[in-house]
């Protein structure tokens, strides 16, 4: 590659980053349900590669895990114990479904998680909360995007990089605008025929979270309680300058 090449390439690579940060502003603020060119040719290519590349299979009886906070009783803690029932345990109805990091309001997913830990970490208990603990069984193979693996095509890592990292972050309700990127992305996700996301744990290093989107493909079998008995906590002091 002579060097003409590779700042053409560089540019490209970082261009697609600088793309994003535009199409990020633009769903924010400008539009939301119309998106103008160059954004949607742009928005095409990196469905089509995520189709291409970043994709994966979950096998047909595959467990994930989803957690719920279970009810408080001060009269009977140990009520706190007892686990909600599977069918209390699958996303909302679609007249009580919440906008979420990433389904629209109205449009509910299930969220769950590819180990139990992982599932109790993303609801950020206190010690000594009891959680349930659901086994979503796969009705069928799914077919879905994978933002946990890397993606080999130099042009849009970077972009990959970002788009990963928005999926995984969890936002205060003051910046709640930052999940129209994920909720964008996962109609696209969708539009081309797949079934979910998968995406990193922001709370369970190592963990894998997932996001469902349609109630067919998977089935409750089995709840049960766990409680947190402890919680971890990083703090770095920002000094003045």
């Amino acid at each position: 590659m002579d060097n003409t090449e590779f700042t053409n390439r560089t540019f490209q690579r970082f261009g697609n980053w600088r793309t994003f940060e535009s199409l990020i502003d633009i769903l924010k603020h400008k539009s939301r349900f119309i998106i103008p060119e160059p954004y949607k040719s742009f928005v095409d290519s990196a469905i089509a590669n995520v189709r291409g590349e970043l994709t994966t299979v979950v096998p047909s009886n595959t467990i994930l895990y989803r957690a719920r906070i279970n009810e408080i009783n001060f009269e009977d803690r140990e009520k706190e114990k007892i686990p909600f029932p599977p069918e209390n345990m699958r996303h909302p109805p679609i007249q009580l479904a919440k906008p979420g990091r990433i389904n629209p309001e109205g449009i509910p997913y299930l969220y769950c998680a590819g180990d139990p830990d992982t599932a109790g970490s993303e609801l950020r208990p206190w010690k000594g909360a009891h959680l349930t603990i659901a086994e979503i069984k796969m009705n069928n193979d799914l077919d879905i995007a994978d933002l946990t693996t890397d993606c080999e095509n130099e042009l849009w890592d970077v972009f990959f990089d970002e788009l990963s990292l928005s999926f995984s972050t969890q936002w205060p309700p003051e910046l709640k605008l930052n999940y129209l990127i994920p909720q964008f992305f996962s109609e696209h996700f969708k539009a081309v025929g797949l079934r979910g996301v998968k995406y990193r744990s922001e709370f369970n290093v190592g963990g894998d979270n997932y996001a469902l989107f349609y109630g067919e493909d998977y089935s409750i079998v089995n709840t049960y309680c766990m409680e947190t008995i402890s919680v971890d906590f990083c703090f770095f002091q920002n000094k003045p300058v």
